[in-house]
């Protein structure tokens, strides 16, 4: 077997691992995954952990805020970037969310794609999950970007493209995903080295 096919072959068993995973797992990345992820990550590790830290802060201090209900909102953050996604019902709460992730002390800058609408239903979830394992197949498969750079957050088929990379990886990345049948959009929060 031609070293190509080998590279190949190896890329496409990496797609469907990381589809498969991420189908079971209901959009998160299998431990041994997690791993390689840590290792050929651009950030620091001390920068990895502190971003997972405030993530799931963030998400407790809106899920406990009482004047906050019947939204369907997800934090990411990348190397202390914010992003917030999903549905709320009014101004006030978007307002209350941006509050609380902008006072967290690890916020660097907040993006905030938050839409005043009514939560998403399940079927609109399941297909958003299913574009997220999509289009990071694709990524994998793709052999031209190293998948393991990007975070792939999908939101009423939009997807959010976070990492820090080159400029060269970044237009690749975003004609990869530009490819993937159902990507309604593609939106760059990246940082660029």
């Amino acid at each position: 077997m031609t070293s190509s096919r080998c590279t190949s072959l190896k890329n496409v068993c990496l797609g469907l691992l990381l589809l498969a995973g991420s189908i079971l797992a209901g959009g998160c990345v299998p431990v041994s995954l997690l791993a390689i992820d840590v290792v050929r990550d651009e950030r620091e590790p001390r920068a990895y952990w502190q971003d997972n830290k405030a993530e799931m802060d963030m998400r407790f201090s809106i899920y406990r805020n009482k004047t906050i209900s019947d939204t369907n909102v997800s934090v990411t953050i990348w190397n202390a970037v914010v992003l917030l996604t999903g549905e709320v019902p009014d101004q006030q709460t978007i307002d209350r969310i941006l509050d609380i992730a902008k006072s967290h002390d690890y916020t660097r800058q907040v993006v905030n794609r938050i839409e005043l609408a009514g939560r998403t239903n399940m079927a609109s979830r399941i297909n958003d999950s299913w574009l997220t394992g999509r289009v990071k197949t694709a990524l994998v498969v793709s052999g031209t970007v190293d998948p393991t750079r990007f975070k792939v957050v999908t939101e009423r088929a939009n997807v959010y493209l976070m990492g820090l990379v080159t400029s060269a990886e970044a237009t690749e990345a975003v004609m990869i995903v530009r490819s993937v049948p159902g990507v309604v959009r593609v939106i760059k929060v990246f940082e660029y080295f």
